[in-house]
């Protein structure tokens, strides 16, 4: 059975997470051997496939994308439909719908991760100029990762890290989700202390945290 991240940590027990998109991550202590983490999914092959199923039904819009006319594709917690075009330039754009050359069809996939990537920079840029500049926060470095199960992280180094998907949610869901990164830069844990200063910024982050736990799957 397909193992698609394996993450090691000084935990003492194991852990399985199947993600909405039939993804299977394993949390391992750090001394567990491939070996065992195999012997481990294996005899949790039928829970595996029980949950993949349920989560098949729970988010059948989550099918691969084709890229092809008529699909949907989100952009700040809108969904727009995707028209292919003989327009080649940009590759692609937004205007009510998305419009995608039909040249660079066999390239839609990267080229919306690109556009994401570039509207999430923007975005989450501004954002943090605006609380930087008002709270006094230190920032080092701010990346858009690809990264599929954070949508957001704090280095040590204060740097921030923040995936492309981002730009697929809400305005206020993107606003929270910097908030809590830049929390981190005065608190590193996730304490009572840590969602005070979360609080403060934004005293209704608490409806954007479970807009995510609730939605995040469809981005």
């Amino acid at each position: 059975m397909k193992i698609d991240q394996i993450i090691r940590t000084n935990r003492k027990t194991f852990g399985l997470e199947i993600k909405p998109d039939g993804q299977l991550i394993v949390r391992a202590p750090k001394t567990a051997s491939d070996a065992l983490i195999k012997s481990m999914v294996a005899k949790k092959a039928n829970w595996i496939a029980k949950t993949r199923a349920r989560l098949a039904r729970q988010y059948p819009s989550l099918a691969a994308k084709t890229f092809s006319s008529g699909e949907t594709f989100y952009y700040l917690g809108e969904k727009y439909p995707l028209r292919v075009t003989t327009r080649a330039r940009p590759l692609l754009d937004l205007d009510g719908a998305f419009y995608l050359f039909k040249g660079a069809q066999d390239r839609a996939r990267e080229i919306f991760i690109e556009w994401y990537r570039e509207e999430t920079r923007q975005i989450t840029d501004d954002l943090i100029q605006n609380y930087a500049g008002q709270y006094r926060f230190k920032i080092n470095q701010v990346r858009i990762t690809s990264a599929r199960t954070r949508w957001g992280s704090c280095s040590g180094k204060n740097n921030l890290n923040f995936t492309y998907r981002l730009a697929m949610a809400p305005f206020e869901v993107i606003d929270y989700v910097v908030v809590h990164e830049l929390a981190h830069l005065k608190v590193r844990n996730h304490s009572k202390a840590f969602w005070n200063v979360v609080a403060e910024i934004k005293p209704d982050y608490e409806q954007n945290r479970k807009w995510l736990k609730k939605h995040g799957a469809l981005l």
